[in-house]
């Protein structure tokens, strides 16, 4: 259930970023299913929530809202400057929650010095 929740959750986000390939309206649609599931996710793992994640949880509402506003506002050019700004820091915190996660999952393997030459070559 968390791997499928997992995979819906990159599957709307990638569709919530291609908005030039897909449209807007394909934007809108995959951007309220990446929040209703980014509530599930929340739901799920809300025992390791701590304020890290609630600030990225915060900055998906507040990117959100902004783009909900600058669809009624639409004469203000200023909400939409502040969605782009807002969904950019998304991004890049998201990534970072990605790695940080797959990363526990998927350990990378460190290299075994073996014998006391290796080390030596090691160390060159």
């Amino acid at each position: 259930m968390k791997r499928s929740l997992n995979i819906l959750l990159m599957v709307t986000f990638v569709l919530t970023l291609f908005v030039p390939l897909t449209g807007v309206h394909i934007h809108k649609l995959a951007s309220v299913l990446f929040l209703l599931l980014c509530l599930v996710h929340t739901g799920l793992y809300w025992r390791k929530m701590d304020a890290r994640r609630g600030v990225v949880l915060a900055l998906i509402f507040v990117s959100f809202l902004t783009g909900a506003f600058g669809l009624i506002f639409d004469k203000t050019p200023m909400i939409l400057a502040m969605h782009k700004v807002i969904s950019i820091a998304v991004v890049f915190f998201l990534a970072i929650h990605i790695f940080v996660f797959t990363s526990k999952i998927c350990p990378r393997s460190r290299k075994k010095i073996n014998s006391q030459r290796d080390m030596w070559i090691f160390v060159r």
